[in-house]
């Protein structure tokens, strides 16, 4: 994404070397015409700024009189914590602010800013930076150093206007993808450069490095107030976190799908007195358009717009998608790059409210189910059950035939102790293993699959609508039992939005008054057997959606020539087969089993994000 980036030269002033370098990272981030970008350069350091442009609002600042800069990117609301006369600076001028901050609380300057950012402060004086994020770190921040700089930057490709920047892989981070979809804790596909974890606040002086986190989940004792009283507390929070997302923008883009979060955002941000865009997106007569449309008929609302997803945006925006996650992400979510271009709205003055960290950190939801709330299990236990739920038995299915011999063992010999390495930290935030497997997958799932996914902030002002500070302190305090299956949710809902909750909820297929029955729930799950059973009867021919559904990558690749010789012509060609890790004779079997109808749509579009990573980021 686009945001701060910069150069720290460890010896031998050269301000020069340091120009040149900074501006090649600069053009390397500078891929959107839409972007801005701002550098300085001094004798020891360069730093910079690559953005949509953000009218009336300083971001990068020199204070000379200081001997003081700064810089930051993502969006600073508000200030926490901040004692009369520590700001001086205006409104406005938030760069400066960040200055005034650090002089008045060097050791936590980022816990006083309310906020979704990296920022980066340089004391020219002593020669000393230090860089914040937030709690969370959904924007991503990545170092790197050797003997000669120490970079940073806010997507992976910058590193490689360094010369000194080796391409090797992390091979680690190679079996994470494979084996999740995802990398886990702070890796990047290259060996060299790491994620900045949130929550970090990094200092560098005099050729160090430390990194200290200034907070991290804990659970503490259990809230024991009554839920209609939770219910009032967190309608009146909600309320004032909107008003700041939103701020003063002219146009608001405000995805609605079939489920309770953008529903719940819909209705604050109308409350606010907002009248947003909204648009929903999927295949004709899909459940979340049917939804959403009698949402916004009972809402009255004056701009809700329906986008149908053309599968041949699979192929035309893949390798944009792979380029803008740095190669950590699989080509699937192309086609929300296809949706964005749809919405017809100046990226400069609109905010895109972005429910896409909805239900874990705020209420939503859980990452683990009700028998999950226990103490005592072993550790093994506890890693098998956490790779269950990463789909972890099916190591001996037809993708992982696909690669060669040895390259399928180092991938099994990997899928537990990755995930050991990230869970031992998260036992300390409570003795409940609900707990603990809840922050794995907030660290993990949400904090770097989710991340990558969302390509929305490449395009526009993206503001998490549902990544708060004081949203994730309530979830922590929130009963165990009122996490799992949207409990707590739905209480929301019959307390303060009786109506909404009566439209049919996508996740279930029935309203929240109602109990989903179990002949209901074997009847869809036979449908569904039918639907894969007929498919592969067909050999292929028959291409059946399931309209609870709104993305169905197995019959797009049926159904679409395009999509369909995009995979072949990169997976079967000469280069893949070069590359060495893949068994072209199975993976052959496997493109021919999915055009017959099999459903491994997900399966190939890993394998071909690796291709295409190398080919964009290695070759």
């Amino acid at each position: 994404m686009p945001g701060i980036f910069g150069v720290i030269r460890k010896q031998n002033e050269d301000r020069d070397a340091n120009e040149k370098l900074i501006q090649e990272m600069k053009n390397r981030l500078s891929y959107n015409e839409q972007f801005t970008s701002q550098t300085y350069s001094g004798a020891w350091f360069a730093f910079g700024l690559v953005e949509l442009p953000l009218e009336g609002e300083e971001r990068l600042a020199i204070d000379e009189r200081r001997q003081m800069a700064s810089a930051f990117s993502g969006y600073i609301y508000d200030w926490k914590n901040v004692q009369s006369g520590q700001i001086s600076a205006p409104t406005d001028k938030k760069a400066t602010r960040l200055i005034d901050i650090y002089r008045a609380s060097p050791d936590n300057w980022p816990e006083k800013i309310d906020g979704s950012f990296n920022a980066v402060i340089f004391d020219l004086e002593h020669k000393r930076v230090t860089i914040g994020n937030d709690r969370f770190g959904h924007r991503h921040l990545y170092i790197f150093e050797d003997d000669r700089y120490f970079l940073f930057a806010t997507e992976v490709k910058a590193f490689l206007a360094y010369e000194n920047f080796k391409k090797a892989l992390n091979n680690n981070a190679v079996a994470d993808y494979f084996n999740y979809g995802y990398l886990m804790g702070d890796k990047t596909m290259f060996s060299g450069a790491r994620k900045l974890p949130g929550a970090s606040l990094l200092n560098y002086q005099n050729g160090q490095i430390s990194v200290r986190q200034y907070w991290d989940y804990h659970y503490g004792e259990e809230s024991r107030q009554p839920i209609p009283e939770m219910i009032e507390e967190v309608d009146a929070l909600y309320g004032q976190i909107i008003r700041k997302r939103i701020g003063q923008a002219r146009n608001i883009i405000l995805p609605l799908s079939g489920g309770l979060d953008s529903r719940f955002i819909l209705h604050h941000t109308l409350l606010a007195g907002h009248n947003p865009r909204t648009f929903t997106h999927g295949i004709k007569g899909c459940l979340d358009y049917k939804v959403a449309k009698d949402v916004a008929r009972f809402l009255k609302l004056e701009h809700f717009r329906f986008i149908e997803i053309d599968p041949r945006w699979i192929a035309q925006y893949s390798e944009q998608m792979i380029f803008l996650s740095d190669g950590m992400m699989d080509n699937s979510p192309a086609i929300l790059i296809g949706i964005g271009k749809q919405y017809g709205l100046p990226a400069e003055s609109s905010v895109f409210l972005n429910g896409i960290f909805g239900g874990p950190t705020n209420f939503g939801s859980s990452y683990f189910k009700p028998s999950e709330i226990v103490k005592d299990i072993s550790h093994e236990e506890k890693l098998n059950r956490i790779k269950f739920t990463l789909g972890g038995d099916f190591l001996d299915d037809d993708f992982f035939f696909c690669f060669t011999d040895q390259f399928r063992q180092f991938l099994k010999d990997r899928y537990l102790p990755s995930i050991d390495d990230e869970f031992r930290a998260c036992e300390k935030v409570s003795p409940w293993y609900c707990n603990q497997k809840d922050i794995f997958f907030i660290k993990n799932r949400l904090a770097r699959y989710m991340n990558q996914v969302d390509c929305n902030r490449f395009f526009w002002h993206d503001h998490f609508a549902l990544a708060d500070d004081r949203l994730v302190d309530f979830y922590l305090k929130l009963p165990a039992h009122l996490k799992p299956g949207r409990v707590f949710m739905r209480d929301y809902f019959l307390a303060k939005l009786p109506d909404l909750a009566r439209i049919t909820y996508q996740g279930t297929g029935v309203n929240l008054y109602q109990t989903r029955s179990n002949f209901s729930k074997k009847y869809e799950a036979w449908r569904g057997k039918m639907r894969h059973y007929l498919e592969r009867l067909s050999a292929g021919k028959l291409i059946l959606y399931n309209k609870k559904n709104y993305h169905h990558y197995n019959q797009w690749y049926r159904a679409c020539p395009e999509v369909r010789d995009f995979y072949e012509s990169v997976l079967l060609d000469e280069r893949t087969r070069r590359r060495g890790y893949y068994n072209m004779p199975h993976l052959e079997m496997l493109l021919k089993k999915q055009r017959r109808g099999a459903p491994g749509a997900g399966n190939l579009s890993s394998l071909l994000g690796f291709e295409l990573f190398n080919r964009l980021f290695v070759d």
